[in-house]
């Protein structure tokens, strides 16, 4: 495998010598520049920028896509009158002829494009490139819109990214009180969320109505839910690839909202001439009304202390006309507690946090070689601390557990145009990272703290890729390259070869194919016996392994109505080992390590997914549905035999509309229906001792041997725009679970006593958590 990659980097790297020493017999030019909209100033992501040899476009000559900084590189154009025609998802669309005289004295010709921002594509997903597109394949790559989340529902009015992922197919969250994202048959952790380029260890808020991004703060929105290129890595299912924003070069502005349950504020605008700025901050404020409420609190109820905060900030300064630096970071944090009334009172404090940091270097050493380099900061910390029943040996409760996870990345990335037909990418990352998981149920009662021991543990990870996006002919096109990663626990070397294809079948019919290998040296632990947050981040060592997947995916998408839909069908197959999960013994106790507490496993995912989306005018949005399957198997847990996660579904539908029912108001519903989860319950009960006073005992025959009804769901919105102080305001109506669904959360048994009718007898009983929620939200602009 590691002469694989060894052979990828010499034909590329030759490849590369080749265009530089080719000699032409004509001039021929290289067309480069930014690609960023023509009022803000913010860069377009992802547009396309094709050349028509003639006015008629019937045929695309050479074409290329801007990157994360909107730059783009089309070389070896002739002498000779073109037609460039650009594209986006968020811009409308720019046509001009472009002349190219033999007498230029130059090689080279920069062009700037600045488009005008769409209006007519509001609420768009784009999945893959359009059908003219001669770029590399985006095998399993969904680019979502902003102005799509902004127009769907919401509660409280407040927007989420995942939430609004989650409607796609493929992709399922774990349940209603999760905001993660479990996709293709992985959990959250095996998904790679970058924020600006930056690892976030925990992308959500509990509860899970809100994610950690906030939109407003949010340019660029890319999920690749697997056999992703080489560029990524680190993580074995999926990738979430956001972008903030630089901020507006016209003028200060900003935008405000309020909703029932939180504010946020967003601020940018220009310092001067060369640089801009954006700042982002969200305050959730639950605790405050709990406050409120608390005089109307019982002896059976309690109200919690909730809140969290983000805060997003980026700048912007042009060094030079090919030198930029970025300065860009989050900071958040989640605090759940409940008040102590008085000393006996139960104790349950529940925090964590992100900060992320990047200092970000852009340089363009020549029209067709682009390189950014990163120094960047990533800190972790979560805490969960239970105390209850502490008078009371038999029912008594302690625990403590503590992650962290710090850090400190260089990344450096070069990309290259040798010609139209190759675009290669190649980068080095070296990471140290400080690990500290920590968990204990030992109480010292004499000084009134646990005894836990927490030990750092250290470790390096580096990691080289290269990539070449092929265009092998007008109709096929490819990316094949590789990746190398080496982490020190255990002196680890993982090759990962990568490779997806795309073949245009004529103008509106496409297949796509990839496969690709990955590695992950970082584990999220979780514990299944309780439902709280109590798992812990733990990277491999010399006897914790490294996660390894391979994962197999076919495609096919057609253009249906002249352009104006799209349909997508995907299967995959994916199998996973060295997946750590706690024994069922597991034991918390002084002295024992942490890492003997952990089992390992492997796991299978497969399915199929579809993909109906009507892109254009008044009415838009998409069906989607997924049949999956999910099986994890340990020889240490469910006597070894296969079980399902809790978050398996074998059906998923999904329908989402955005209406624009005029130019002030807006309508949007989703709907979701789908298979019950997985979910543990027993078959039978016993007891050790018969007699009236015998301790009655359930029979857990396997892991997840019971399913939960199924789950469905209507949500509403209704959003009205208007003017007030010459200013624009939108007023918003979200109605959550709209016919009161009572979705079980989950089941469990419980004795019904009804001395008229017999003895007691055992029930089943379901928790549902959210009823009908009507939820109002306020935003404007200045």
């Amino acid at each position: 495998m590691n002469s694989f990659i060894f052979k990828i980097t010499v034909t590329l790297l030759f490849l590369v010598i080749s265009a530089v020493s080719y000699s032409q017999t004509t001039k021929q030019l290289t067309l480069s520049g930014f690609i960023s909209e023509k009022v803000s100033g913010e860069v377009v992501i992802g547009a396309s920028v094709k050349v028509f040899k003639d006015t008629s476009l019937t045929k695309v000559l050479k074409g290329a896509i801007s990157n994360k900084f909107g730059f783009y590189s089309i070389p070896k154009l002739d002498v000779g009158t073109y037609t460039i025609v650009v594209t986006g998802v968020t811009v409308k669309e720019e046509k001009f002829i472009l002349v190219i005289s033999d007498t230029i004295s130059t090689d080279a010709i920069t062009l700037n494009i600045q488009p005008i921002s769409s209006t007519v594509k509001l609420g768009t997903v784009t999945v893959e490139g359009d059908k003219q597109d001669k770029s590399v394949s985006k095998i399993s790559t969904v680019q979502v819109t902003t102005d799509l989340i902004k127009r769907l529902p919401a509660l409280g009015g407040e927007v989420d990214i995942f939430r609004v992922l989650q409607l796609l197919p493929g992709v399922k969250p774990s349940t209603e009180l999760s905001s993660g994202l479990y996709i293709r048959g992985g959990s959250p952790d095996q998904n790679l969320t970058l924020l600006d380029g930056v690892i976030v260890y925990n992308p959500s808020h509990l509860g899970g109505f809100l994610s950690t991004f906030n939109s407003d703060a949010i340019n660029d929105i890319t999920l690749i839910k697997g056999a992703f290129p080489a560029e990524y890595g680190g993580r074995l299912s999926s990738v979430l690839d956001i972008t903030m924003k630089e901020g507006t070069k016209e003028k200060f502005s900003g935008t405000a909202g309020i909703s029932m349950i939180n504010s946020r504020l967003t601020l940018e605008g220009p310092i001067n001439e060369d640089c801009t700025f954006m700042i982002s901050g969200r305050r959730m404020y639950f605790d405050l009304i709990a406050k409120t409420f608390r005089v109307f609190q019982t002896e059976n109820t309690t109200f919690p202390d909730y809140y969290f905060y983000d805060l997003n900030a980026k700048v912007n300064y042009k060094l030079g006309a090919n030198d930029r630096l970025f300065v860009s970071g989050y900071f958040g944090k989640d605090v759940f507690s409940f008040p102590q009334e008085k000393p006996t009172d139960p104790e349950f404090d529940l925090s964590w946090g992100n900060s992320t940091a990047n200092i970000r270097w852009m340089h363009i050493f020549s029209p067709t070689v682009f390189m950014n380099t990163s120094l960047i900061y990533t800190n972790y910390s979560s805490k969960v601390l239970i105390k209850d029943n502490l008078n009371d040996p038999q029912f008594r409760i302690t625990f403590l557990s503590e992650s962290k996870i710090e850090d400190y990345m260089l990344r450096s990335e070069l990309q290259i145009f040798p010609s139209t037909e190759h675009t290669i990418k190649t980068g080095v990352e070296a990471t140290r990272h400080q690990f500290v998981a920590a968990a204990t149920d030992l109480f010292n009662f004499s000084n009134g703290e646990f005894q836990i021991e927490r030990n750092p543990i250290n470790a390096m990870e580096f990691s080289y890729y290269i990539q070449d996006e092929w265009q092998i002919s007008d109709r096929l096109n490819a990316n094949i390259g590789g990746r190398l990663m080496y982490f020190q626990n255990g002196n680890y070397i993982a090759p990962e070869p990568r490779i997806s294809m795309k073949y245009l079948i004529d103008d509106s019919k496409r297949m796509t194919a990839a496969f690709a290998t990955a590695h992950q040296f970082l584990h999220l632990i979780v514990r299944n016996d309780i439902t709280l947050p109590t798992d812990l981040w733990f990277p491999s060592t010399a006897d914790i392994k490294p996660s390894k997947s391979n994962q197999i995916v076919l495609g096919y998408e057609q253009d249906l109505f002249d352009n104006e839909a799209l349909l997508a069908v995907e299967t995959y197959y994916k199998t996973m080992s060295n997946l750590y999960e706690y024994k069922d013994s597991v034991t918390f106790s002084l002295g024992i390590p942490l890492a003997s507490q952990f089992t390992a496993g492997t796991g299978v995912a497969y399915g199929l997914e579809v993909f109906l989306q009507k892109k254009i005018g008044a009415v838009t949005g998409w069906l989607g549905y997924t049949w999956s399957v999910t099986e994890r198997t340990f020889p240490e847990l469910n006597n070894g035999k296969p079980f399902f996660p809790r978050y398996d579904r074998r059906h998923d539908f999904s329908a989402v509309l955005s209406y624009r029912l005029s130019e002030r108001w807006e309508f949007g519903a989703t709907w979701v229906l789908a298979s019950g989860q997985a979910f543990t319950m027993p078959v039978g009960q016993y007891s050790l001792k018969p007699g009236i006073f015998s301790q009655i005992h359930y029979d857990y025959p396997q892991r997840n041997n019971y399913r939960l009804p199924a789950y469905h769901k209507l949500d509403l919105s209704f959003q009205y725009e208007y003017t007030w102080f010459e200013q624009p305001w939108i007023f918003s109506i979200n109605i959550f679970n709209v016919y009161n669904r009572a979705n079980a959360f989950a089941h469990y048994i419980d004795t019904e006593i009804d001395f008229s009718s017999g003895p007691p007898k055992k029930v089943v009983k379901q928790i549902s958590l959210f009823p009908i929620i009507p939820t109002f939200g306020l935003q404007f602009k200045f």
